[in-house]
């Protein structure tokens, strides 16, 4: 039977207008770019923003969503359950609007930062709102005695954290600053009990700033966490994995879709987090921050451990040489790439000079990143010296900015004859689903297809589609509503929640979404009448049974709800 949306073979057109050819190496196909032609038709990268109290309403982040956002961040470390529930509530409520608007569900993935193991200074001699001025090339001598947890000088600081004495010397430890930047210390000498440091960067800081040591291991065991809640009872720390469990419980229950976890070391921190998610939360993401060397060395056990990885260039470079980041930029971005895991990247847009940021951004996106995060201001200096200025009209035309720039990036992205990683089709696959996957994106490549239209409830079949690096986008059709959100971590993935009453039997369902899914595809213009595409399918309903896959042709009729 042919149905509305499907072209007979015999009357396809001539697609040989179509044709272009693929350079045979990376040198010459950037020779051949041309500077005039037009971005991408859509936004494959995914766009973070984080949501807080300078852009809590529910107006201001509809703006950002239609902006191009499809990632919000909330820290959640310091604020208030109250604080919280009311930001989720603006979110979603900008959704709501949103989706509306749009007349179907705007899937935006929700993201969530949680207070790690953290080492923090104890309290000052004047008083928990004191603040102190540390000059650089003073000398301050940091302790574990107890008797200084109450009385921190500009000469002594005490610091819960009972490795200290085990650094060596020229050791590098920052503390957080009440000011732009951190306080910077080496160590110059090693005592029973305290260690004397020269301040090598100097800083405004008051009582309990998080401590962070260059290259020293933190702890996760369960030894380690007893001993940081009787600190904590005793006065000199935070509960670190205690208030950690809150803050999960606290994103289970608000349906959140993935964890950010600080300064990740060890495939143990990880661990330490999906124990606390347990079975309730086993659906959401948990990304590793990658933010010290140690996090760095270890890379390839935390990729197995997570689901995804977070960098933010500027916390590494603390302890990374900064001549050396952009190496780690690549080898982070070529890693997650090759096993198929989403990566974020953190960049800065600055708004008085854009274009100091379109290359940082370019070629975040040619490495391979799957979400860019973006650091947005709304405290900008340019508030005193322009009148009328607006902060929530800056940073809208930030995102504005960083979407065209990718999207110009997405187009100029060397792809090779037979699709993104020619490796898997080298290798032996392990299970049926990533053969149909990579099978599939080969024949959208060879057929010149503009789009890849796979029926999903768990997001695995979009995500190994993804992870093959397809010149076509991904329309993947779901009803599981958390799964939409979450496939926004996969770079070339649209979700589509599909909420329609399910049909009587298997094939009705899979015509009824695959017409869904043409509809969104022809409305959002990625498919036109004549166009090549790829569906994937099961054969019955429930996972694992992705084994089917079609290659049709649109018509320019408009599709058409069928009646059952």
């Amino acid at each position: 039977m042919a149905l509305p949306w499907h072209i007979p073979l015999e009357a396809l057109p001539s697609f040989k207008e179509k044709e272009r050819s693929i350079e045979p190496s990376l040198i010459k196909h950037y020779s051949k770019l041309n500077v005039h032609e037009n971005p991408c038709e859509e936004l494959q990268t995914g766009l973070l923003c984080e949501i807080g109290i300078n852009n809590k309403e529910p107006a201001t982040i509809q703006r950002l969503i239609a902006a191009g956002m499809t990632v919000a961040r909330l820290n959640i470390r310091d604020l208030e359950p109250d604080a919280c529930t009311q930001l989720l509530q603006s979110i979603r409520q900008a959704v709501y609007n949103y989706s509306a608007e749009l007349e179907y569900v705007y899937p935006l993935a929700l993201l969530v930062d949680v207070r790690g193991p953290d080492i923090i200074t104890g309290e000052l001699k004047g008083g928990p709102h004191t603040t102190i001025e540390l000059k650089e090339h003073d000398l301050i001598r940091l302790t574990i005695d107890t008797s200084w947890r109450e009385s921190g000088t500009v000469d002594c600081l005490f610091v819960g954290y009972d490795h200290l004495t085990d650094l060596q010397t020229e050791d590098i430890i920052f503390i957080d600053c009440l000011t732009s930047g951190k306080v910077k210390l080496i160590v110059d000498e090693i005592g029973d009990d305290s260690i004397e440091c020269t301040i090598a960067t100097g800083g405004l800081i008051g009582a309990k700033m998080a401590v962070h040591v260059s290259k020293v291991p933190h702890e996760v065991n369960t030894k380690k966490l007893n001993k940081s809640v009787e600190s904590l009872n005793s006065g000199s720390l935070e509960q670190p994995f205690e208030h950690m469990e809150e803050q999960i419980a606290f994103a289970i229950a608000s349906d959140i879709d993935g964890i950010l976890v600080p300064n990740t070391q060890t495939p143990q921190d990880i661990r330490a987090v999906k124990d606390i998610l347990s079975e309730k939360g086993k659906h959401i993401l948990v990304f590793a921050c990658i933010e010290t060397v140690l996090g760095f060395d270890n890379i390839d056990n935390l990729l197995l451990e997570s689901d995804g990885l977070y960098v933010d260039r500027c916390v590494l470079s603390t302890d990374l040489p900064v001549e050396k980041i952009f190496i780690a930029q690549k080898s982070i971005l070529a890693k997650c790439n090759s096993i198929g895991k989403p990566c974020i990247f953190k960049a800065v847009l600055n708004e008085q000079i854009p274009t100091l940021c379109v290359s940082d951004i370019a070629n975040i996106i040619l490495d391979g990143a799957d979400v860019l995060s973006l650091e947005l201001h709304y405290d900008s200096p340019l508030k005193k010296l322009v009148p009328g200025y607006d902060a929530v009209k800056m940073a809208e035309n930030c995102v504005a900015a960083a979407t065209v720039i990718c999207r110009h990036a997405e187009r100029i992205i060397w792809r090779p004859k037979i699709y993104g990683v020619t490796e898997l089709m080298q290798s032996s696959f392990e299970e049926p689903t990533k053969a149909i996957g990579v099978t599939a994106v080969e024949l959208a490549t060879r057929s010149r297809a503009v789009v890849i239209i796979c029926l999903t409830n768990s997001g695995r079949t979009a995500k190994i589609l993804s992870h093959a690096k397809p010149s076509c986008p991904i329309v993947a059709v779901t009803r599981a509503c958390h799964t939409a959100r979450q496939l926004r971590f996969w770079r070339g993935v649209r979700a589509m929640h599909y909420f329609e009453t399910a049909k009587t039997t298997w094939p009705l369902e899979v015509d009824s979404r695959i017409h869904a899914a043409l509809d969104y595809c022809k409305a959002k213009r990625i498919l036109r009448a004549g166009d090549a595409y790829v569906v994937v399918t099961g054969s019955r309903r429930g996972a694992g049974y992705c084994d089917t896959i079609r290659l049709l042709y649109a018509s320019a009729r408009e599709t058409v709800p069928v009646e059952f």
